[in-house]
């Protein structure tokens, strides 16, 4: 009897383990897929700026986006309003403009202030190159961006670094690397 209570114990604990992991794959593999389609989305929008279609561009930004840009004091956000002229001013300006070496972590936003291991928030790297039509000149600097998707996968949250004040530096060639 006691043997038999040990077997039954033993395959009712193995059936619960996988259970457990059946589960926990099931939500990874969900995960996963959210995530990749988060970077589709990303790269077609970022296409925007090679044919100089800044609508393409946005379309995976929210009307409700809050924008932290390079140029401003940290928690300090702009609003899609503001991305969209800043868009606007680089396809308007540059020509032959790239996004190149990018690279993307889902999830692990986490912070002191709330701790998040969901595939709706990601960070961007790359580098980003254009060139400037009235000199010829050759632009390009490192980037990287912190979004986070709403439920529609449209980013509602968008922070991006990068050196702005070498662009001018850059396009007077007065610039040193």
């Amino acid at each position: 009897m006691k043997k038999l209570c040990m077997t039954f114990l033993s395959i009712a604990f193995l059936v619960s383990c996988a259970n457990q992991n059946s589960n926990e794959t099931a939500e990874v593999l969900k995960d996963t897929a959210v995530f990749n389609q988060h970077v589709k989305n990303w790269k077609t929008a970022v296409s925007g700026f090679s044919l100089e279609d800044p609508e393409k561009v946005m379309s995976i930004f929210a009307d409700s986006l809050k924008w932290n840009n390079p140029e401003a004091l940290m928690n300090v956000n702009k609003t899609k309003a503001d991305l969209t002229a800043a868009i606007n001013f680089y396809t308007g300006t540059f020509d032959n403009i790239k996004f190149t070496d990018d690279v993307y972590y889902g999830g692990s936003l986490y912070s002191s202030e709330k701790t998040e291991a969901s595939p709706d928030g990601m960070r961007i790297y790359g580098n980003w190159s254009f060139t400037d039509p009235a000199t010829g000149a050759e632009v390009a600097y490192k980037w990287m961006g912190v979004v986070r998707f709403n439920t529609a996968g449209k980013i509602y949250e968008f922070a991006d670094w990068f050196d702005v004040s070498s662009i001018p530096s850059q396009i007077d060639g007065s610039y040193k690397r």
